[in-house]
């Protein structure tokens, strides 16, 4: 019964963090304590994806193209085929 009363409590501070921030006061210090590492975490996250995309990302990309641009031109190509050769049959 004691963790589901802890699991609530922490669903409620929750709930009131999300819907709106606390006046200014003794209620509103304690959200301002951890807006910096909120920021920290946010840059450092951010820069961390920046790295990810510029090494891994770009492997990625470069694997979705090859598998995807075969594709593309065939499917382009297979209607200009189709194309000449109804001009060609026309021509006749």
């Amino acid at each position: 019964m004691a963790d589901a009363e802890k699991k609530e409590e922490i669903i409620e501070l929750t709930e009131v963090v999300e819907e709106n921030p606390a006046p200014a006061g003794k209620e509103g210090e304690g959200s301002h304590e951890y807006a910096p590492e909120l920021l920290a975490m946010k840059s450092a996250l951010k820069v961390r994806a920046e790295d990810w995309m510029a090494s891994e990302g770009v492997k990625v990309l470069e694997r979705v193209a090859r598998e995807m641009f075969p594709r593309i031109a065939e499917a382009v190509l297979r209607k200009e085929i189709d194309k000449l050769k109804t001009e060609i049959k026309e021509k006749e």
